[in-house]
This record gives structure tokens, sequence and C-alpha cells, in this order.
């Protein structure tokens, strides 16, 4: 084509807003960020000292299926390590189970609210993401189901959710995905699951153990103070887990992560 420099992205790539994270400078200090809801307190002391530890290595690769954190994971949840996909970040699982259960023509559903990240991974697969409408910044559970079509494919609940933080109870989770065809994939992004002490919320264990169709995304950037270094874990059913090991890099956790993932985890005194 006269005037073209160089390859094109397909048709609505360029339409992807880019986005757009909290301010990583300002003047003064101390500063604690509450744009992007770092703790002010800092990783575990073991932690920084297992990610020095590895950076012994650092020509050694890592190994590939995470094999240490998801074990560390599933010792502190009581969890079938395989069924723990683990990833940079719960940001990649997120995009990982968009390229792997979204597609042209497919609907995804997400709340007026809720991460920004969803849209994007939505439509970096070419599907079309469908805003539901909230009710006093809180999820609703109705207008939901309401966007719920035969091209639904997915539905993408933060519970609880940043910025308006609220939630929904356990018993509204379960109405959710009693109703939702069970083609579609719901995914429950716990991030601030720990910041939670009422007595009706679930993280999404409990769901993912007896469904076929919800996964549950969990982050170590929140409580865990490990934003630097980018680790999430996904608990999947046998067929989703085994879905997204089939797409995702073959080294996607580094390995300095996995040593200070683990020993984040198991620092329950921190």
């Amino acid at each position: 084509m006269s005037g073209q420099s160089g390859p094109v992205p397909r048709p609505g790539v360029l339409d992807i807003e880019p986005y757009q994270p909290g301010r990583s400078s300002v003047g003064g200090g101390p500063v604690i960020k509450l744009s992007s809801n770092e703790t002010p307190l800092g990783p575990s002391p073991a932690a920084l000292d297992a990610y020095h530890a590895a950076a012994s290595a650092l020509e050694r690769y890592p190994d590939r299926g995470a094999t240490a954190l998801r074990e560390a994971v599933a010792g502190q949840y009581g969890l079938d390590p395989d069924r723990i996909v683990c990833g940079a970040g719960s940001d990649e699982l997120l995009g990982l189970l968009a390229q792997a259960y979204l597609g042209e023509g497919d609907e995804a559903i997400h709340t007026e609210h809720g991460f920004l990240i969803y849209k994007i991974v939505i439509q970096a697969v070419g599907a079309r993401p469908i805003v539901a409408s909230e009710r006093d910044c809180r999820a609703d559970v109705g207008e939901i189901l309401a966007k719920v079509s035969d091209r639904t494919k997915c539905v993408f609940l933060a519970n609880p959710n940043n910025p308006t933080g609220t939630y929904l109870p356990y018993d509204e989770i379960q109405r959710l995905r009693r109703e939702l065809p069970v083609s579609a994939l719901l995914v429950l992004d716990a991030a601030y699951a720990e910041y939670v002490r009422r007595n009706d919320y679930e993280a999404g264990l409990e769901l993912v153990a007896t469904n076929g169709n919800v996964v549950m995304t969990r982050t170590l950037s929140k409580i865990y103070g490990l934003a630097g270094l980018r680790i999430g874990w996904a608990y999947c059913p046998d067929a989703i887990a085994d879905a997204l090991n089939r797409i995702r890099g073959p080294f996607n956790v580094s390995g300095p992560a996995i040593a200070a993932g683990v020993a984040a985890i198991n620092d329950t005194g921190h």
C-alpha cells in the first residue's frame, strides 16, 4: 500500500487504550503510593534474602513449572499444586485466560468499575467487552446476568473490587455461577482477598474445587509486597490449568521471583 512504512496491526489493536498505572514519582517524601495500593510495610525480610541469594544463579533458566512456588501456595491453602498456574502477576494470567477462551465474535463481561486490564485483554484477542452497571459502586449480579448472551464466553469479576472497596458476599457469587451458562468461564479476581474480614466472603477456592467453569486469580503484589517481581497464581479446574500451561511462556516466572515468592508465603509472621 502506498505510504505504508511497515506491518499494520490487525483490526482492533489500535483501538485499545493502554493501561495507565498510578503515578510513579512525586515530590517530597516519605511517600505511600495509594494509587497502586503498594504496601508501606515492604516485603518479608526472608523474601529479600531469598531474592539476593537467587541473584548468584542468574545464568540459569528458572523451573518452567514454578514447582516450589506452586507447592508453597498449595501448602498455604490446602490445594492441589497441579491445579495452580503461576504467572508474571495475575495480569498475565488474565491475558492467558482471554487468549485460551475468547476469540473473534465472542463477548466477555466486566463491571463498570472493574480492573482496567479486563477490557484490554478482551479486546486484545478480538472479543467484545460488555460492561455491566454497578449499584452504589458495587457489582450487581442481576446486571451481570442481564448482559449474558449466547456469545458470552467469560465474566471477569474483581471481588473485592479496586478502587471501589466493595465486594459481593459468597451467596451472590454462588448465584452468579449457578445462573451463568456452563459454557461461560467465571474469573474471580481475588487480588485483595487477604484484606476482607467479613464472614460472608469467600475468595473462590470452594467454587473452583466444585465447578468446571470457575477460576480464581491471586497476586503476591499487595499484601506480600512483591509488586516489583510480578508474581501471580491461578487456581483452576484441571482442564483449564492444562489449557493455560499449553500457551503460557515456558519460563514466565523468573528464578528470583520464585525464590522470593516461596519465602514470602512461608513467612506468616511477617
